[in-house]
C-alpha cells in the first residue's frame, strides 16, 4: 500500500518533549474524467477526493492551530514551518475553472463541504474574510507548466483565528489514514492528550502532480502531520492528580537554606530528574507498526545518550539503526511498543537548531476609533535575507498604507527612520502588493517583499481606523473583542523569489472595537412600556369611565 509514517521525538528545554507524527500517502487522480467514468480512490478517502473532484481542486492545504510556539527556546519549526500552522484553522487552495467567479463559487463549495467533513466552521468563509494571495500561497507544484489545463488556476485564502480546535477535528484526521487510527503511531493521538499540549499543529496537505504531462495519469500526495510540544511534569502530574488539589504540607519541596517553617516555605525549582514513558504522555503505547504501509512504521528519537537512558518495551525486539545523531527504530509486527525515558538531568539536551529570523506583531493604541499595530523582525544572520510578509486584516479595520513608516537598526546601536516617501525604501521594499479592505466585502490584503540587513532589526508600523459595527454583526462575547489573524513570515530563496525556505506565524491579536450597551434597547423597551401604559390607563379611565361626585356614588 502507497504510505508511511513515521515519530520523531526530541527533548527540549524547559521540561517540554517536541513530538511530531507524519503520514503520507501517494495515489494517481485524472484531472478530466468522464461523466459517467467510474471513479476509483485508493489510499486518498473517497469522502475527501470527491469533494476535491466536484471542485475542480487541484491543490488543497489545511492548518489547525492551538497554542503559542516559543522559537527563541524551542528552535526552528517542525519541516522548517510547512506543516505548523497559526492559532484557529486556516485553508488555502488551488482550484481550476475558466473564470474568477466560478472559481470563486467552487471555493465556497469546498469550504462549506470541508465545515460538515471537520467540524470546523469553514462555512463561515465567505468574500470578507477570503484573500486572493500572490507571493505566497500560489501552489506546491506548478500545473501550469506540466501539462495543458482547460481552464486557469485561482488561489484562495482564508483564516479562522477564533475558531476552537477540538477532539471532533482529530475524528476526522484520523479516519483519513489507511490505519483509521487503530493501528500504527497514530494508536497514540487522542484529543485529552493532545490538546492539553502547550502547543498543537494539525496540517492536511493534497497536491497534485502531473510531472509527466499526462492529464490521465497524475500522482496525488496527501501528506498529514501533528506537531506538538508536551510538557512533561504538567502531564506526570495530570496522571496523578485529575482533579487538582493542593499539594499537602508535607510534600512540598521546600528550600530549607531560607525561611522555612510552618506558615514559610520557598519552592525549589523543579527536579531534574525524570522517568517516564509513552504509557505516562498518551495514556497508551503504539499498537503494533502499520503492517498495510509500504515501508515499516519507522520512530526515531534525538536525544543525548550519554545523560538520557532509552528502554524499548516490547515482546517483539525492533530494528535499530541510527540516522545521523538520531537512533531509529523500525516497528514491523503486530505487538505493542513502548518507549521509556530515563534522566538525571532533563536539561541536558540536544542543541536546537534556530530559526533564520525572529518576528513579532503587536497591537498600539488604546483609542475606541483608531489604533495601530507594528511588525518587529529581526536577522541574526551575517548575511541579508528575503522575507515575505503577509498580512490579512478584517474589513473593519481600515488601514492606511500611507502612515507606513520602518525603523532599521543595526548591530552597533544605529538606527533610521523612514516613511513612505523616502528616497531609501526601495532598498527595504522590494515590492507591495497591497489590496484595500471593501466594507463587508472584502479584507484588507497587504504583502511585502523585504530585504533584511545582516544583524539588522526592522520594525514596521502601521496606523488604522475602526469600523462601526451594525447590531447584529457583533459576536455574543461582543466585549471579548476580534481575533486578528497571525501575520505570516516567509524567507525567499536568495536565487529564486518563487521558493520558500522556511516560514512562521506569529501569535493572534485581540483587537477591541467600540462596544454599543446590548441591554439599553431592552431598558428603553421596558421604560417606554411603561410610560405608555400609565399613559393609556389613565385616558382609557377618563374615555370610558363616568365621573361622579362621591355623595352621589355612595
Amino acid at each position: 500500500f502507497p504510505n508511511t509514517e513515521y515519530l520523531e521525538i526530541k527533548p527540549l528545554h524547559g521540561n517540554n518533549l517536541l513530538v511530531s507524527f507524519n503520514f503520507e500517502a501517494n495515489g494517481t487522480s485524472e484531472l478530466y474524467p468522464q461523466a459517467d467514468e467510474v471513479l476509483y480512490y485508493d489510499v486518498i478517502p473517497k469522502s475527501l477526493g470527491g469533494v476535491l473532484k466536484s471542485t475542480n481542486t487541484r491543490e488543497l492545504h489545511l492548518r489547525f492551530g492551538h497554542g503559542w510556539y516559543d522559537s527563541e527556546v524551542n528552535g526552528k519549526l517542525v519541516h522548517n514551518g510547512f506543516s505548523s500552522g497559526g492559532t484557529g484553522v486556516e485553508l488555502w487552495a488551488t482550484i481550476e475553472a475558466d473564470t474568477k467567479e466560478t472559481a470563486f463559487k467552487e471555493w465556497i463549495q469546498l469550504a462549506n463541504s470541508l465545515s460538515g467533513m471537520f467540524c470546523a466552521s469553514f462555512n463561515f468563509i465567505d468574500s470578507s474574510i477570503t484573500t486572493y494571495p500572490e507571493k505566497l500561497f500560489g501552489g506546491d507544484i506548478d500545473l501550469e507548466s506540466q501539462v495543458e489545463l482547460i481552464g486557469n488556476l485561482y488561489h484562495f485564502r482564508s483564516a479562522l483565528p477564533r475558531e476552537p480546535i477540538c477532539t471532533e477535528n482529530l475524528t476526522p484526521f484520523l479516519k483519513f489514514l489507511p490505519t483509521k487510527g487503530k493501528q500504527g503511531i497514530s494508536t497514540l493521538l487522542s484529543g485529552n492528550k493532545m490538546f492539553n499540549a502547550e502547543w498543537t499543529s494539525m496540517s492536511i496537505d493534497v497536491v497534485s502532480d502531473c510531472e509527466g504531462g499526462d492529464a490521465k495519469h497524475c500522482k496525488q500526495t496527501m501528506k498529514q502531520s501533528i506537531n506538538m510540544i508536551l510538557n512533561v511534569p504538567k502531564i506526570l502530574e495530570k496522571n496523578e492528580m485529575p482533579i487538582p488539589k493542593p499539594t499537602p504540607g508535607a510534600e512540598l519541596r521546600c528550600n530549607e537554606s531560607k525561611i522555612f517553617d510552618l506558615y514559610h516555605c520557598f519552592p525549589l525549582p523543579l527536579s531534574k530528574e525524570y522517568h517516564y514513558s509513552l504509557i505516562d504522555l498518551f495514556g497508551k503505547a503504539i499498537e503494533g507498526g502499520s503492517l498495510v504501509a509500504s515501508d515499516p512504521t519507522k520512530v526515531c528519537l534525538d536525544m543525548n545518550l550519554d545523560n538520557w537512558e532509552l528502554e524499548m518495551l516490547s515482546l517483539s525486539p525492533a530494528k535499530e539503526f541510527f540516522e545521523g545523531s538520531n537512533i531509529c527504530f523500525e516497528l514491523d509486527t503486530s505487538a505493542e511498543y513502548n518507549f521509556r525515558f530515563n534522566t538525571n538531568n532533563a536539561s541536558d539536551v540536544n542543541p536546537v537548531e534556530p530559526p533564520p529570523f525572529y518576528a513579532s506583531r503587536s497591537l498600539s493604541g488604546y483609542s475606541q476609533d483608531a489604533g495601530g499595530f507594528r511588525l518587529d523582525l529581526y536577522n541574526p544572520n551575517e548575511k541579508a535575507q528575503k522575507i515575505i510578509i503577509f498580512e490579512t486584516l478584517p474589513w473593519f479595520v481600515r488601514l492606511y498604507m500611507h502612515s507606513m513608516t520602518i525603523s532599521v537598526g543595526d548591530e552597533y546601536g544605529n538606527t533610521k527612520v523612514m516613511n513612505v516617501h523616502d528616497k531609501n525604501l526601495p532598498d527595504y521594499i522590494k515590492q507591495i502588493i497591497y489590496n484595500p479592505a471593501v466594507d463587508r466585502v472584502a479584507p484588507t490584503h497587504l504583502e511585502l517583499l523585504i530585504e533584511a540587513p545582516p544583524k539588522s532589526k526592522l520594525k514596521f508600523s502601521f496606523k488604522f481606523d475602526k469600523a462601526m459595527l451594525l447590531y447584529a454583526e457583533y459576536p455574543p462575547d461582543a466585549n471579548h473583542g476580534f481575533e486578528l489573524e497571525p501575520t505570516i513570515f516567509a524567507l525567499v530563496d536568495d536565487d529564486n523569489d518563487n521558493e520558500i525556505k522556511y516560514i512562521m506565524r506569529t501569535t493572534t491579536s485581540l483587537l477591541t472595537l467600540p462596544t454599543p450597551d446590548f441591554s439599553m434597547p431592552y431598558n428603553v423597551i421596558i421604560l417606554t412600556l411603561t410610560v405608555l401604559a400609565l399613559a393609556f390607563g389613565s385616558f382609557f379611565n377618563l374615555i370610558v369611565k363616568k365621573t361622579v361626585k362621591e355623595e352621589d356614588a355612595e
